[in-house]
Order: C-alpha cells, then sequence, then structure tokens
C-alpha cells in the first residue's frame, strides 16, 4: 500500500493503535478455562469502544470478531466454544478497520504454564520475525522523512 499523505499516514497509525490495544486485551484475558468465543468478545468490545470494526468480518464474512487458533492449528482459527487449557499456545490475529483504513497484527501467547519445548518455539519464531526484513519494516517517523523519501 502506498501512503499518499499526512492524513493517510495518520489513518494507519490510528488503525494501528487499535489493533494493539486489542491484542493487549485479549492477551491479558487470556487464561485456562476461558473459551475462543470469550477471547473474542473481548476483542471485539475493544473494537466498538474505539470505533473500529473487524476487518475479517467486514471484508470476508469471517463469523468472529477475530481469527483465534490454539495449538497446531495454523491461522485464521474460528472462535467459539473451545476453552484453552494449561499449557496451550493461542494465536490471537487482529485486523481492524477504522474510518477506511486498515491493519493487522498477530502474536502467540502461552496459556498458564508451557513447557520448555513451547517456550522456545515462541522465541525462535519471535526472533526470526524480528530478525527479517517484515519485522523491521516501519513507515517514516514523520511527515518530514515521508516526504523526503519521496523526494
Amino acid at each position: 500500500m502506498s501512503i499518499n499523505g499526512p492524513e493517510e499516514l495518520s489513518g494507519m497509525q490510528t488503525a494501528g493503535a487499535v489493533v494493539c490495544l486489542v491484542l493487549g486485551a485479549m492477551k491479558s484475558a487470556v487464561r485456562p478455562g476461558i473459551t475462543t468465543g470469550e477471547l473474542d468478545e473481548v476483542g471485539a468490545d475493544v473494537m466498538r469502544q474505539h470505533g473500529a470494526r473487524s476487518a475479517p468480518a467486514l471484508v470476508y464474512g469471517f463469523p468472529g470478531a477475530n481469527c483465534i487458533s490454539v495449538n497446531d492449528e495454523a491461522v485464521h482459527g474460528i472462535p467459539g466454544k473451545r476453552a484453552l487449557q494449561e499449557g496451550d499456545l493461542v494465536k490471537l490475529d487482529v485486523a481492524v478497520e477504522k474510518n477506511g483504513f486498515m491493519a493487522d497484527a498477530a502474536v502467540t501467547v502461552p496459556v498458564g504454564e508451557v513447557s520448555e519445548e513451547q517456550r522456545r518455539l515462541v522465541a525462535c519464531a519471535e526472533r526470526a520475525f524480528s530478525e527479517s526484513n517484515v519485522g523491521g519494516a516501519r513507515g517514516p517517523s514523520s511527515f518530514r522523512d515521508w516526504a523526503d523519501d519521496r523526494a
């Protein structure tokens, strides 16, 4: 996507900030016994509070507000009645639309105590992402930087 001015940059930043808030609330709610449907509602509530909508529901008719996958489920899991258990790994994938702009992010969260192998898996994935070009991708820090990059 090309950002064509400070208003569009601000729109993207605002959508991204909502994604961050949704992920934070959902991460805080992760615990043994909570269902993926209940986690989804936590995220949906934050979206509503900030005037944002679920991008997957809006664009694809996805049946939840957020994609939630557990353990060996790849991605884009449909939230429902499944209760998280101690030792699970849950992937929270959030995409929002706010004022015509979309942003998304995902994170893997341990449920309670997890095995050493699971901790290493999460740490390895986080390290690979942070060391990749994708993990380091950032927009300009200011409109001046954006304008200088375009000149």
